[in-house]
């Protein structure tokens, strides 16, 4: 899977959720925010894959270390974040449910609505 595809999906979805939008506050990659400032995501591009790092509620971070491509978030993990090496259409479909679920628990509680019927 190109990694151009990914970035795309990845971003395509983050910016569809309501009043997200994308900054770039800590170099050239995005970082996915909604409200306030609150940051819900961010992807960098690496050789052989694109990691997104998103956070996770305790349940969602245990089952997503089972997984081979996940590990606890640099600087920010022991808030809760974690970072997946996206590379396939396997990983990419997990690292998209769980950037739902980051941007759910980062939202103001008035746009919660919005993603809570999505399946």
């Amino acid at each position: 899977m190109r990694l151009a595809t990914i970035e795309e999906r990845i971003r395509d979805l983050a910016l569809g959720f309501p009043e997200a939008y994308e900054d770039r506050p800590w170099g050239d990659f995005p970082v996915y925010k909604v409200g306030e400032n609150k940051v819900f995501g961010w992807a960098v591009t690496r050789e052989g894959s694109v990691d997104v790092t998103v956070k996770l509620t305790q349940e969602e971070r245990e089952i997503a270390h089972l997984l081979p491509y996940v590990r606890t978030a640099s600087h920010v993990g022991r808030y809760g974040w974690i970072t997946a090496a996206v590379s396939d259409e396997e990983s990419l479909e997990a690292a998209l449910e769980w950037l739902r679920e980051s941007y759910w628990l980062k939202c103001p509680t008035e746009l919660k609505a919005a993603v809570e019927g999505e399946d």
